[in-house]
């Protein structure tokens, strides 16, 4: 029996340049914790209402029969390079190897990003000439947005626009990433500073996912409870 969508998250409508493809890749990442799984695309549609996706994805057999009846966030790519994920419920099908994903549209899109990005407050450490504590503004897969606690702090840090720094960065109350990291930009009035990581360990790249679709998914929800 197929399950019902989860009514609990507001819809964010996929626009034409960003429905996925057929046979482009899918990342899957069960809510309740464990590795992420990767696959295919192999079927995707939406209701007439335009509410509901539904995509089949084809992994190998192990993972399928892993994420079987667990729900996961699904990371696919847009044909335009646009980000989207859906969160649903991973059923297994009569084909080995393939799940079918049903969810409401969707629990993120990003236009002209790759991976989805949250707002997101974490203590943080950015390690640049001395070490100075701070807390992330936005987070992604891909880079982050931090504030330190003063002026002082950001010049003490002497971080200019494509320096090597490290941040470290509190992702939950048991985990902890530490990452290699560009600087992108300084903004010295706003004490702040954006980075681009570099060569992040897929590990670690899951678990700042994790946190990221987490906040997004819990936005989503309590956006819902108040206008509901």
């Amino acid at each position: 029996m197929r399950h019902a969508a989860s009514p609990r998250l507001a819809s964010v409508f996929v626009t034409p340049d960003q429905v996925p493809p057929v046979g482009g890749p899918v990342r899957l990442l069960p809510i309740s914790g464990g590795p992420e799984q990767r696959g295919t695309l192999s079927d995707w549609s939406t209701s007439p209402a335009g509410l509901v996706a539904t995509a089949v994805v084809t992994l190998d057999d192990d993972a399928a029969a892993t994420l079987a009846d667990q729900p996961v966030w699904a990371h696919l790519q847009g044909a335009g390079g646009a980000a989207v994920v859906l969160e649903a419920l991973a059923e297994g099908t009569a084909v080995d190897g393939e799940l079918l994903l049903t969810g409401v549209l969707a629990l993120a899109t990003e236009q002209q990003r790759a991976e989805p990005r949250a707002d997101i407050a974490r203590r943080a450490q950015l390690r640049g000439r001395v070490a100075a504590a701070a807390r992330t503004i936005d987070l992604s897969r891909t880079g982050a947005r931090v504030v330190l606690a003063t002026d002082a702090a950001l010049a003490n840090l002497g971080a200019a626009a494509d320096d090597q720094v490290e941040l470290v960065v509190e992702v939950d109350a048991h985990e902890t990433v530490t990452a290699a990291a560009r600087v992108v930009r300084v903004d010295a009035e706003r004490s702040e500073v954006a980075l681009s990581f570099i060569d992040l360990s897929e590990a670690d790249a899951t678990r700042i996912e994790r946190a990221v679709l987490g906040q997004i998914s819990s936005d989503r929800e309590q956006a819902g409870a108040t206008s509901a």
